[in-house]
């Protein structure tokens, strides 16, 4: 990596974001952001269609953003991709990783030899009649998907460092854990309690959800949905064009005042489903036998914008919501962006900025 930076790529269903990080100082710089906007079809539900207009998008990115280094880590989430919490028998992680394809065959629902697997070791207990056992996040996805992501980074004239899961990435960069918080004491203190957090990603076309607690990820879900809904309802309820309905909701979100009653009944309508989704994911996780107390959810992503989203999954769930601020213990290099560029920005980079630390805390 050049100068001992690092840069993560956010494949999105209606844009790409990339954020390059300066890792050898503390605290760590925000050197570069990027976004391309990708056409209709590109990318959808996380999938990638369009192999070759993704990799050309990539490459203009790099070019117009001047990213110094062409190795990346790059984010994946889509209904292609399977992360579960499994609990097993204690045992070497060596000997796991040997033996990972036959132990996650009753948790993959999709043929073993077509996955890509990993796993994280996140607790060790006594099971019944005092069995050591090992509670560990297991991660799959299918093949044909990720080298998928390679071909297009190899278009753009990209090399993937490494691929990493979406939700993992968030965080990193959002959980009260981390030193990006360090001075939130009730935050801590909340974790310290044995409290988990919910952090609520939404997207275009998908919907991160993650339940974490100290930095270890208890629950994953990848919903398909969120503000690529809302456009479709705004074009379908009010008959404007795709470009219109893009422009009516971007402006919602700017200021109330600006969405006439219509549109914001639209929107709300819209959220409501993805609030909806959003809280029956988190009731399951709840209603398992190892859940913890959720005391916060934290919301990011473009969708994060829309009008009423932290009122409405506060009273939908009955838990304190709050968004996301992935830059609050980042310094900022010289971006070019203004104050009001800087809180759009805030809102879609927590992922990219996450997938930057893997290897870095």
């Amino acid at each position: 990596m050049a100068s001992g930076s690092v840069v993560g790529l956010d494949i999105g269903t209606s844009a790409i974001r990339a954020a390059e990080v300066k890792i050898r100082k503390s605290p760590r710089v925000v050197a570069r952001l990027g976004q391309t906007v990708l056409g209709q079809g590109v990318v959808k539900a996380g999938e990638i269609i369009d192999e070759v207009a993704l990799g050309q998008s990539i490459g203009q990115m790099w070019k117009q953003s001047g990213f110094s280094a062409k190795r990346v880590t790059v984010g994946v989430a889509n209904q292609r991709i399977v992360a579960r919490q499994v609990e097993l028998p204690q045992m070497p992680e060596a000997e796991l990783a040997q033996g990972l394809a036959f132990l996650a065959r009753d948790y993959v629902p999709f043929a073993i030899e077509d996955a890509v697997m990993d796993f994280q070791v996140q607790d060790y207990f006594l099971g019944e009649n005092s069995q050591p056992m090992m509670r560990v996040l297991l991660v799959a996805a299918q093949r044909e998907m990720i080298d998928m992501v390679v071909r297009s980074l190899q278009i753009g004239g990209i090399k993937a460092d490494a691929i990493d899961l979406v939700p993992l990435a968030l965080i990193r960069t959002l959980g009260s854990h981390t030193s990006m918080r360090a001075l939130d004491a009730i935050a801590d203190q909340e974790a310290q309690q044995g409290d988990a957090e919910a952090i609520v990603d939404v997207g275009a076309g998908i919907t991160n959800i993650v339940v974490q607690s100290r930095g270890l990820a208890q629950f994953v879900r990848i919903l398909v949905g969120g503000g690529q809904r809302v456009t479709d309802a705004l074009v379908a309820s009010l008959g404007t064009t795709w470009e219109e309905a893009e422009t009516l909701k971007w402006q919602a979100g700017q200021a109330e005042s600006l969405a006439n009653p219509e549109v914001r009944k639209v929107i709300d309508a819209s959220m409501a489903s993805i609030v909806g989704e959003v809280k029956s994911s988190l009731d399951y996780y709840i209603s398992s036998s190892n859940s913890m107390t959720i005391s916060r959810i934290v919301l990011t992503g473009g969708g994060s914008q829309t009008p009423n989203l932290v009122s409405q999954m506060a009273a939908a769930t009955g838990i304190n919501t709050e968004k996301g601020h992935p830059f609050a213990a980042m310094k900022l290099g010289s971006l070019g962006l203004s104050p009001e560029q800087l809180v759009q920005a805030e809102t879609i980079a927590a992922a990219p900025l996450g997938l930057t630390l893997g290897d870095a805390l």
